[in-house]
């Protein structure tokens, strides 16, 4: 049963990579960079969905961009600088 979850988890950890930075061409996107240097480096987000807290009060915004070879990139903007980079690998099942 371990081993089943173990390869659960690994498998699940090559689809999302979290980091705190982010090659863009020649340049590097920073977890603390400001918002506008996001949009410099990578352009307006595809989607836009706001991050609230657990009462429901607006701590920011998730800004989803897309990416050669089937990715993704999350952006979290959380009082106007970046808190988080994640790097999503879309899967296609057909």
């Amino acid at each position: 049963m371990r081993h089943l979850l173990f390869v659960a988890l690994l498998l699940i950890s090559l689809n999302v990579f979290a980091g705190d930075t982010l090659r863009v061409g020649q340049q590097v996107l920073s977890v603390g960079d400001t918002a506008v240097h996001v949009i410099d480096l990578l352009g307006t987000p595809a989607f836009k969905e706001p991050v609230q807290n657990k009462f429901g009060a607006y701590l920011g915004e998730r800004w989803q961009y897309s990416r050669a070879g089937g990715r993704v990139v999350v952006v979290t903007i959380i009082g106007g600088k970046v808190a988080a980079i994640e790097d999503h690998v879309e899967e296609h099942h057909g």
